[in-house]
């Protein structure tokens, strides 16, 4: 039986997206009446981009790039103050998955959903958007994300079977360490900014190691001492490692902080392009994302790939491929997160001509 099929043993067989978003395939067929369909968006360096109407909410589904017919990525559910805003977090979100992947020497292309937060229909808004995915026919495999909740996973395993395994989270607060520890093998104060499901189990596994850690979340945790959640950034400490959202790297921020490495589990933690540069004047070195988060994406490409013998060595090799990167940003005098794109773009385009 193929993978695939196991994977989806069990599981109530899924419904048709005409029933959920109102088309039988993507952008053209037809379901209930004045049921709106998902419309295909033209995005340059994109493969596909679709915005999927869901339950009277709104998800964008970007494929940034898909290698032998694959792509990989979470479903991220939050508030948005737009769909601009929402697009836009897809699209970097893709881009920088096909960096984590290309990186980790894995061949498989970058994707991402967001769902802006909707109204009232969570359920039956998870329920379109995994139909709409079940109707890509694997061309984009997804997974959990920033607020994707136990509840969605069990509603989207219903509609799809391109579902990476669950419980990733553990796996990417290791591999955040991992990174975290070859920028800075012996760090003595670590603070960390967000305690979900990557920032309190790096948290905890930092204070048992004997560093001093401080934190800072909207619900604080007894076990950690804390600081407002405006103050983290400012603390004096070793390494700063932002796990909450990204673009937490801006000018009003970088002038505050009192550390010598950041290296944390949020996504794009930089709010532009020249933030890094901000930070390279600094003498602050940056651990770039899509090497410090990139463990989820290896343990979730690696098993639908049917490659989890390979597993083990490409998370090992999360710390030394963050060393080799340092060494080349520095001997090229360039931002941390500029050499990684590079060096991702250049595999990228090696792996589609291979």
């Amino acid at each position: 039986m193929p993978a695939a099929s196991r994977r989806a043993a069990g599981r109530r067989r899924p419904q048709p997206l005409g029933a959920l978003v109102g088309g039988g395939q993507p952008g053209h067929a037809r379901g209930a009446l004045n049921a709106p369909l998902p419309e295909r968006l033209e995005r340059p360096g994109f493969e596909q981009v679709w915005r999927v109407p869901c339950a009277g909410g709104v998800a964008f589904v970007a494929v940034h790039a898909a290698l032998d017919g694959r792509a990989f990525g979470g479903i991220r559910i939050r508030a948005y103050p737009d769909e601009r805003g929402a697009l836009d977090d897809a699209l970097a979100l893709a881009r920088a998955m096909s960096a984590k992947l290309v990186l980790a020497d894995i061949r498989g292309g970058g994707a991402k959903s967001v769902l802006m937060l909707p109204p009232g229909q969570r359920a039956a808004a998870v329920a379109a958007l995994g139909a709409f995915i079940q109707s890509l026919r694997g061309l984009y495999n997804c997974g959990p994300d920033l607020g994707f909740t136990a509840d969605d996973d069990v509603v989207l395993r219903e509609q799809t079977e391109y579902v990476a395994p669950a419980g990733m989270s553990d796996a990417t607060a290791a591999g955040v360490e991992s990174a975290l520890r070859a920028a800075s093998p012996e760090p003595g104060r670590v603070a960390v900014q967000g305690l979900g499901t990557v920032g309190l189990p790096l948290a905890r596994s930092l204070t048992s190691a004997g560093v001093d850690v401080v934190a800072a979340d909207l619900r604080p945790q007894d076990e950690l001492r804390s600081v407002a959640p405006e103050q983290i950034h400012r603390q004096a400490v070793d390494v700063f490692a932002p796990c909450a959202l990204g673009g937490v790297l801006n000018a009003e921020t970088i002038p505050e902080l009192r550390c010598r490495v950041i290296c944390g589990g949020a996504n794009n933690p930089l709010a532009s392009a020249a933030d890094g540069l901000a930070l390279q004047r600094r003498g602050i070195v940056l651990v770039p994302d899509v090497l410090s988060t990139s463990a989820a994406a290896i343990v979730g490409a690696s098993t639908i790939l049917g490659q989890q013998d390979r597993i083990p060595e490409r998370l090992a090799a999360i710390g030394p491929r963050v060393v080799e990167l340092l060494a080349r940003a520095r001997a090229a005098d360039l931002p941390p997160c500029e050499q990684a794109a590079r060096m991702a773009q250049q595999r990228l385009q090696a792996m589609r001509a291979g």
